[in-house]
């Protein structure tokens, strides 16, 4: 349960890439919400009697003080843990907690790794938007199925000059496992991994980092169903 819901109401709805979603909330009154940061996610309920919700990530790159702006991935693919069955059109009411914003490591002698997997990515992009004002440098990996259904690609490609930025597109898990584990190493101890996306993808990343890193080091930005939270 939460307590200090908020009521939104979605003002605005528009294409990020293939399958994924903008979806602008606001309050009725246009008043300023909650402020947060570069990377932060929101749980949103769609009934708060049923109390169906999910956590969905901020986008940073888009969002204002008087309207925050999801990303949702809204298609008929079964086999996508992140996949929305939550109604999301415009003119809807819904409910928002306070964002919840994950912790950052800004250390200038730390190295960062990156890896984001479909609407992961907006997490991850806020993620190496702190890092990048920060002056810190990184190494961001971002997978998706095809160029068409990369998230903030555009958004991302700017980070190049304050870090490296590579996207992997249409590779099968084999592939996926080959490609994290050459990026991770080798690592120092002390390297901090932020992962993003399917929970799936997440535990691959988590199992293969723990070979290298500190546990405390490993940050899952987990998204979706809170019962995967």
């Amino acid at each position: 349960m939460h307590d200090n819901l908020l009521s939104v109401i979605i003002t605005r709805k528009w294409q990020l890439a293939e399958s994924y979603h903008a979806v602008e909330l606001q309050t009725r009154s246009r008043s300023e919400l909650p402020s947060f940061d570069d990377g932060a996610c929101i749980t949103l309920v769609r009934d708060n009697v049923i109390r169906k919700e999910k956590i969905y990530p901020l986008c940073c790159f888009t969002s204002r003080p008087s309207a925050y702006v999801i990303a949702v991935r809204q298609d008929d693919d079964d086999t996508a843990a992140e996949a929305s069955d939550i109604s999301l059109s415009q003119g809807d009411e819904a409910f928002i907690v306070t964002p919840r914003s994950p912790a950052v490591i800004l250390d200038g002698g730390t190295r960062s790794i990156l890896f984001a997997g479909g609407v992961g990515a907006a997490s991850i992009a806020g993620i190496a938007n702190r890092l990048a004002s920060a002056g810190q440098k990184f190494e961001l990996h971002n997978f998706a199925r095809s160029p068409e259904r990369a998230v903030f690609r555009k958004e991302l490609d700017a980070l190049k000059s304050e870090g490296r930025v590579h996207h992997h597109f249409g590779l099968d898990a084999d592939r996926v496992e080959q490609t994290t584990s050459h990026a991770m190493s080798p690592a120092h101890a002390n390297t901090q991994i932020y992962c993003s996306g399917p929970p799936a993808f997440m535990d691959l990343i988590e199992r293969q980092a723990r070979g290298w890193v500190y546990p405390a080091n490993i940050h899952r930005i987990v998204l979706g169903d809170t019962k995967n939270s």
